[in-house]
């Protein structure tokens, strides 16, 4: 692989079409994977209380587990679900707006645990929800501003078992998404859990920026990944 010149600019526009594109989809009324360590990019983890309300609270089953709040400026969010994890709906509120978007992951085998969400703040703010399923790690991501957060279009899949969001361009216009993958080949191999994994990183509209070289394994990924990308294989 060859490294690539680091696209911020490219990034700047992208971002913002991103947001403009959130405006449209909420003013339309649209509501719409997992192990890592401290060697693992940084993030915010929340706090997991229960509670027994059904239905106001957006849990569909109970008892309810709330995981957070994250605090982002004046908004709030917290990830309801049952205790199983089988189901799920994020809360956001703050600036006078206030949105419950489901989670839509669980409908391809993941599951909710107290490490479910994880938010990055900034102009441009996001968070993920995420969880183990039988190939690794899925990722939902929603993006906003205090008034007016939605869904992004599709869901990021990570082999290795770890998404998230973060800034790593450094040019606070808002965070990236992180997934790591192992360089394997299923078809090829029956296990990929000793191979290297890298990290890909997208754009809140799902667009590839690059890729990180490989690392042994999750841990080894360094805090700091804006010196790192390249162009992906």
């Amino acid at each position: 692989m060859t490294r690539s010149d680091k696209p911020w600019a490219v990034v700047v526009t992208i971002v913002v079409c991103a947001l403009v594109a959130v405006g449209a989809v909420v003013t339309a009324g649209v509501v719409r994977h997992g192990r890592e360590s401290s060697a693992a990019p940084r993030e915010t983890t929340t706090p997991t209380t229960t509670s027994s309300g059904v239905g106001a609270d957006g849990c569909l089953a109970r008892p309810c587990v709330v995981h957070g709040p994250v605090v982002i400026g004046d908004t709030k969010v917290q990830l309801v679900a049952d205790a199983e994890g089988r189901s799920g709906r994020l809360q956001i509120g703050g600036g006078g707006a206030s949105y419950v978007i489901e989670v839509t992951i669980t409908r391809h085998g993941a599951v909710l645990g107290p490490d479910a969400l994880q938010c990055s703040g900034g102009p441009l703010s996001a968070c993920v929800v995420r969880g183990p399923n039988a190939d690794g790690m899925l990722g939902q991501v929603v993006v906003g501003r205090s008034e007016k957060w939605a869904s992004v279009d599709r869901p990021f899949a990570s082999g290795a078992g770890f998404v998230a969001v973060q800034d790593i361009s450094g040019l606070q216009i808002g965070p990236e998404v992180l997934v790591a993958q192992h360089r394997c080949d299923p078809a090829t191999t029956t296990d990929c859990s000793g191979t290297p994994v890298y990290v890909q990183v997208f754009t809140m509209k799902s667009e590839l920026l690059g890729c990180t070289r490989n690392y042994a394994r999750l841990e080894s990924i360094p805090v700091d990944l804006s010196q790192t990308l390249r162009a992906c294989p």
